[in-house]
């Protein structure tokens, strides 16, 4: 179908939909037109959802005369008054901002008369602006002079205005007055429950100015732009590392005071970060937030219910790939394998270039950029960053070696030993030379193998200026050193 302008019914111009394109006025093109011409207009009503240059203008145009009347209006009323209440903390006043060229000389004629009463308002001594009410300005001269007379009674915290102090109360009350109309979540700030009500919408007004993202909340368009400046503005005092995050400052702030602020009240394990606590302390309450819709048990975890619900469905293995023919049992793991055929990587890391197809990908790498080594060997005072690196060096102190060769008694440590192994009995190794004949069963042995083709030597000594071929050759050199420096 040819696209028409709603207003003019035109079929030339760069349209542009009056549903998803916000203005900066603070409101839809389709709230425009609604609140100017009396028509209701919503998606769906069967009529074009476009509009062209020339109508939107207008548009624009048109509503900016009718909120600069109505800001007008309420001075005058405002200007009429026998006496101001000091009590009254209204927010700054200030005019809207103008829409387009040629609402520019339509506001003018209007503020024109606001500026004729302009020395009736009370001006700032240190700033131009000026405002309607003495509680206003009052209000105003704090930012000023750094005053913050609301004393918090719980702490030693202190504000500039009642309402900031408030909202801080509730995070010692732990009231929640804000309670979201889609579900049971309630919220201790007005601007928290709207950020969360978007999860629901899809709304995702916050678009990045250097890419296509969108996302639901500023915070999170803040953090996402100083990927592509690369700014990093939270700074270690202990070492010249910076975050661009707060939180992955105050994580990494704990390896140098080795910090562990959150004890479990069932044991005696302390971890660095709340979710960590959260997630074991429900290992000791059994804690069952999950519950399923179909029976009347619950479960800890999300993933743990989804794989229960398998069951009501009667398959175990409900999710197809639209590319090959794996099925799976829940729709994480499905879009996690969709991933290897189309290649995307959407977790990116917030340090670097680099990105990955999983989130548990990305959370690993970070650590390489805080160095944080969460994983704690309870044998000895070993720290490492994986959960994996954990495990394996445990078996050091256990002896539990899993992984048995099929060809002998032999038994290992890692599974990528017993490959290695495994490949000394299938007689010739699959790493061949491109120089001579000979082939290996390990990479590794192969590249120490060129290098006698090559002659490259790239271990260097950090005592003096020898290189060596093989590492090992390195670490006895080495020795001559620390032998020597330890007889002086």
């Amino acid at each position: 179908m040819e696209e028409i302008c709603r207003v003019c019914m035109g079929t030339s111009g760069a349209f542009t939909n009056i549903f998803d394109e916000p203005q900066k006025l603070g409101t839809s093109i389709a709230d425009m037109i609604a609140q100017c011409t009396g028509y209701e207009v919503s998606r769906g009503d069967l009529l074009s959802e476009n509009i062209c240059p020339p109508c939107l203008e207008d548009a624009v145009s048109a509503f900016n005369l009718k909120t600069t009347c109505k800001q007008s209006l309420k001075l005058t009323e405002q200007f009429k008054e026998e006496e101001i209440c000091d009590s009254v903390e209204d927010d700054d006043w200030e005019p809207s901002d103008c829409g387009s060229e040629q609402s520019n000389n339509i506001e003018a004629d209007a503020k024109a008369q606001v500026e004729k009463h302009v020395d009736l308002l009370f001006k700032c001594t240190l700033c131009p602006k000026s405002y309607p009410h003495r509680s206003n300005l009052n209000r105003h001269m704090k930012l000023h002079t750094g005053e913050r007379p609301y004393q918090c009674s719980h702490c030693f915290k202190s504000f500039s205005y009642r309402c900031d102090l408030e909202s801080h109360n509730r995070t010692h009350t732990g009231d929640r007055p804000y309670h979201c109309s889609y579900c049971s979540k309630s919220f201790q700030q007005k601007g928290q429950l709207s950020d969360h009500l978007r999860t629901h919408t899809g709304e995702k007004p916050f678009k990045c100015s250097h890419c296509s993202k969108c996302f639901t909340c500023s915070g999170s368009l803040r953090i996402h732009i100083r990927t592509h400046t690369g700014e990093r503005p939270y700074q270690c005092s202990h070492c010249p590392m910076s975050f661009v995050q707060k939180y992955h400052l105050d994580r990494h702030f704990h390896l140098h005071t080795d910090d562990r602020p959150y004890q479990c009240s069932q044991c005696s394990k302390t971890f660095i970060t709340k979710s960590n606590h959260d997630m074991h302390t429900r290992m000791h309450t059994v804690e069952r937030l999950h519950e399923c819709s179909d029976c009347s048990q619950s479960f800890r975890t999300k993933s743990l219910l989804s794989k229960h619900l398998c069951t009501h469905t009667g398959s175990r293995r409900p999710f197809s790939c639209p590319h090959c023919s794996k099925t799976f049992r829940q729709n994480d793991e499905l879009k996690k394998h969709i991933r290897t055929h189309t290649g995307e990587r959407p977790f990116q890391c917030s340090f670097c270039s680099k990105s990955f197809k999983q989130k548990c990908q990305v959370s690993e790498h970070l650590r390489t950029h805080t160095g944080e080594r969460p994983f704690k060997c309870a044998h000895c005072s070993k720290c490492f960053s994986y959960s994996g690196s954990l495990w394996v060096h445990t078996r050091t102190h256990t002896g539990e070696r899993p992984y048995t060769c099929t060809q002998c008694s032999m038994s290992f440590i890692t599974k990528n030993t017993l490959e290695r192994h495994t490949r000394t009995h299938m007689g010739e190794g699959p790493y061949k030379c491109s120089v001579c004949s000979k082939s290996f069963h390990n990479k590794s042995n192969l590249s120490e193998h060129i290098r006698k083709h090559t002659e490259e030597r790239p271990f260097t000594c950090t005592h003096c200026s020898k290189t060596f071929k093989h590492n090992q050759s390195l670490k006895k050199h080495i020795r001559s050193h620390t032998q020597n420096d330890s007889s002086q």
